[in-house]
């Protein structure tokens, strides 16, 4: 997808970098640290209630639907 395309959707860029922030969150030293799945479904819902990208039918919806990892934390080993 090109860089035209990207910043036809409204609010692209603050969507992206709220995303990069989960991401870093999720990959913090410590477990403990991190945040639990059902945070970080949160997070992501909030941020896309915020801007109307094209992530509303890029398939976030089985990610809040995972309910066997709604309690891990992201990017914990197994």
């Amino acid at each position: 997808m090109n860089h035209n395309k990207l910043m036809r959707y409204k609010d692209i860029e603050e969507e992206m970098v709220g995303l990069l922030q989960i991401a870093m969150a999720c990959t913090a030293a410590s477990p403990d640290q991190r945040p639990r799945m059902s945070q970080v479904v949160k997070m992501i819902d909030e941020i896309r209630g915020l801007s109307g990208s094209p992530s509303h039918e890029a398939g976030f919806e089985s990610m809040s639907e995972s309910s066997a990892l709604s309690e891990d934390t992201c990017g914990a080993s197994q």
